[in-house]
């Protein structure tokens, strides 16, 4: 099944949880190739003294991973505590060795569980806005037009509100345009109107989908009209989802960085020769 149109944000991941596959898919930094190939054409090869915006950036995908790291295990033991433990004390039952050894984990870790998910969103958006500087070194002015390199939602912008196409650069373009709505909604709206900044009254649930019961999602429940809270706009989040969307345009945009590097470098061999 998939997310119903009328629920705002991301949809839940399906597949089973397995913790060890899903941190594998993140630990290894998408655009580290890109990093290199930019200290290498510009000179700053490490070790460095000061920081740079390579540097930056670097630091920044270290603690978004190690904000994963945190929070999917712990979103492991809560799905699995649901579907087993919960249920069985006050029941005139007790647990089995391994329930109770599953319970313990569990509280032990549970207080962190919302402080670890909005951690991972605080993050992500971070991750974003430190990745941006690093289009500067194969991005061109057009007609003296360049985005910011300093906020992702403003080189989103950017090229959204573009009315011509962006010379050799189109292809760049048009993936901004059409392929991260993930931004948006949820990790933009989200992380501004319910996490940093004072936005409208909503209620919050942590919990899983019917349908999406291996992956633990935030939903938001934001009233339509203050006065009549029949009326509410859902909005779902899910760090699973969100992080595979962010690995895939950050390989993505490593790939397209390469690309336009070499094509650059070719172009100063040739005028050389």
């Amino acid at each position: 099944m998939s997310k119903p149109d009328w629920i705002l944000g991301n949809e839940p991941v399906s597949e089973k949880l397995n913790v060890r596959a899903e941190l594998k898919r993140f630990r290894e930094n998408p655009v580290l190739p890109l990093v290199r190939i930019i200290e290498t054409l510009s000179g700053e090869n490490p070790p460095r003294i000061l920081e740079n915006e390579l540097s930056r950036y670097l630091e920044a995908y270290e603690f978004y991973y190690l904000s994963l790291e945190r929070f999917i295990p712990e979103m492991s033991l809560a799905l699995r505590w649901d579907r087993g433990p919960r249920w069985v004390r006050g029941r005139g039952r007790k647990y089995t060795p391994a329930q109770r050894k599953l319970a313990d984990r569990y509280h032990a870790v549970k207080k962190f569980i919302a402080y670890d998910f909005f951690n991972c969103l605080l993050y992500a958006r971070i991750l974003l806005d430190r990745l941006t500087p690093l289009s500067r070194h194969f991005l061109d002015s057009i007609d003296g037009r360049l985005p910011s390199f300093t906020s992702f939602s403003k080189h989103r912008q950017f090229f959204r509100r573009l009315k011509s196409p962006y010379g050799k650069h189109e292809e760049y373009a048009t993936y901004i345009r059409e392929n991260t709505d993930w931004f948006d909604m949820p990790l933009k709206a989200v992380r501004d109107k319910h996490v940093v900044h004072s936005g409208p009254q909503h209620m919050k649930v942590f919990g899983y989908v019917a349908g999406y019961e291996h992956d633990l999602t935030l939903t938001l429940l934001v009233p339509e009209d203050s006065s009549d809270l029949s009326r509410m706009q859902p909005i779902s989040v899910s760090i699973r989802r969100l992080a595979r969307d962010i690995d895939e345009f950050l390989k993505w945009f490593c790939a397209y960085g390469l690309r336009a590097l070499e094509e650059r470098l070719t172009d100063v061999i040739g005028s050389m020769l």
